[in-house]
């Protein structure tokens, strides 16, 4: 398992990732998991570092370990405002580009990325879980695609 607790910076963004890039690959995690992973990790951090405090500065806090089914679940916690990212509504993607508000593709990336996305609010905390199968279940060795809703 790996905690990690930091300012929630965007300059500590790349410090986060790169601890966790690497508990992924000291645990085993296939290299095209670990990259669905941190790609959905980077836009959920993202969201925390500018959304979720106003004007006081707080932590995020990023749990990850692995199950013994080979499934890579990683939690980020804040303290923040409250945000189901869950509840976020999809974005508009059949409009020109050009007729698109900039941004709101964070959490559409997320859900495509990850295999099960949750949200819940406790104790004052806001808690999004993101769990990804890593164990292989093809011939090729590569593990499972997410499921699109």
């Amino acid at each position: 398992m790996l905690t990690i607790t930091l300012p929630a910076s965007l300059s500590n963004l790349e410090k986060i990732l790169a601890q966790v890039s690497g508990w992924l690959e000291s645990s085993g995690v296939p290299r095209p998991q670990t990259a669905r992973i941190e790609l959905a990790l980077e836009e959920a951090l993202v969201n925390v570092c500018r959304y979720a405090y106003r004007q006081n500065p707080g932590d995020v806090e990023v749990r990850c370990r692995i199950t013994d089914g080979r499934e890579c679940l990683i939690e980020i916690i804040d303290s923040g405002i409250p945000f189901d990212a869950c509840a976020y509504p999809a974005p508009e993607l059949t409009a020109c580009i050009t007729d698109r508000k900039v941004g709101g593709l964070g959490v559409y990336l997320m859900r495509n990325m990850a295999d099960r996305m949750t949200y819940r609010r406790e104790s004052e905390k806001n808690i999004l879980s993101l769990a990804f199968q890593t164990a292989p279940d093809r011939n090729d060795g590569t593990a499972a695609s997410p499921q699109r809703a």
